[in-house]
């Protein structure tokens, strides 16, 4: 059996308050819930599920004027790829 930690993933999470918005700034708006509470459901499910495979799950709050600023300066369009890319980006940068 290893001792090596379990892998952290960073997981992109909203706040009700900027759900509209950063649903409405995103290009792939399609792939997210129509609803806060429908996004909600479906990240407890997935971070649980990461859970029980023995990742270590990071909420990465992502707040609507940071994560543009983010993506123009990385020149990426707001869509899942660049979630995910900022969720791990700000993951990496916890400390352990």
């Amino acid at each position: 059996m290893s001792d090596a930690p379990p892998r952290r993933i960073g997981l992109p999470w909203y706040n009700r308050e900027d759900y509209p918005r950063i649903r409405a700034m995103m290009t792939d708006q399609h792939n997210l819930a129509p609803t806060y509470e429908a996004w909600l459901a479906s990240a407890e499910n997935n971070e649980s599920v990461g859970q029980q495979a023995g990742l270590r799950i990071e909420r990465i709050l992502i707040e609507p004027d940071a994560f543009a600023t983010w993506c123009e300066e990385k020149g990426l369009e707001p869509d899942g790829k660049a979630r995910t890319t900022y969720a791990a980006e700000m993951s990496a940068r916890i400390s352990v």
